[in-house]
């Protein structure tokens, strides 16, 4: 057991990409499909997503430490206490349990572009999977934004447009960083 609490950044990282696509996958399934859920694993679903994402937060610093200033690590320790916070959040007040709480995904989705804007173009992670999380994160950012500033819930019409947003952010983040990881270790080991 204790291997698995310490083992090397880029393996817990890797590990936790797949978890994070894992949880998402499910979490589209149940809410953009027409099944019925199980409130108890969906909270199990909905904790396991925040932590996989706090643990990709924590070691994307580690992933980009070479292109970015020293203080965003600690910038990165605030991002991810601010996730699982919010996911406890939603997993214990009920009016967040429904539509989440918007203030975490804003500020992770604006979080999250300003750090794969200037992560881009340096070679870390793959273009396409850059480009992806762009879009991904550009998406959430203008749902919620508009959500929190405007008190706007776009029609259920469009809702599809952000769905799409949010599987662009699954797999540029979540794969991205599986890949990231990836190639960060087998050139280290050359």
């Amino acid at each position: 057991m204790k291997a698995f609490f310490t083992q090397p950044i880029g393996q817990l990282a890797r590990q936790n990409a797949l978890g994070f696509i894992g949880c998402n996958l499910y979490l589209i399934v149940i809410n953009f499909g027409s099944f019925d859920s199980v409130e108890a694993v969906d909270k199990i679903f909905n904790f396991a997503w925040g932590f996989t994402l706090l643990a990709l937060i924590i070691a994307g610093y580690n992933l980009v430490e070479d292109q970015v200033p020293e203080y965003w690590r600690m910038a990165t320790g605030i991002l991810a206490a601010v996730i699982i916070t919010g996911t406890l959040i939603e997993l214990a007040i009920p009016e967040f349990q429904e539509n989440g709480f918007v203030p975490m995904y804003f500020l992770w989705a604006f979080n999250s572009l300003t750090y794969s804007l200037t992560n881009r173009g340096t070679g870390v992670f793959r273009p396409i999977y850059e480009n992806l999380s762009i879009l991904g994160f550009l998406s959430i950012l203008i749902g919620t934004g508009a959500n929190i500033f405007f008190d706007y819930t776009p029609p259920e019409s469009i809702q599809p447009i952000f769905g799409i947003g949010w599987i662009a952010m699954v797999i540029g983040l979540g794969y991205g960083s599986y890949v990231a990881w990836g190639d960060k270790m087998s050139s280290s080991t050359e």
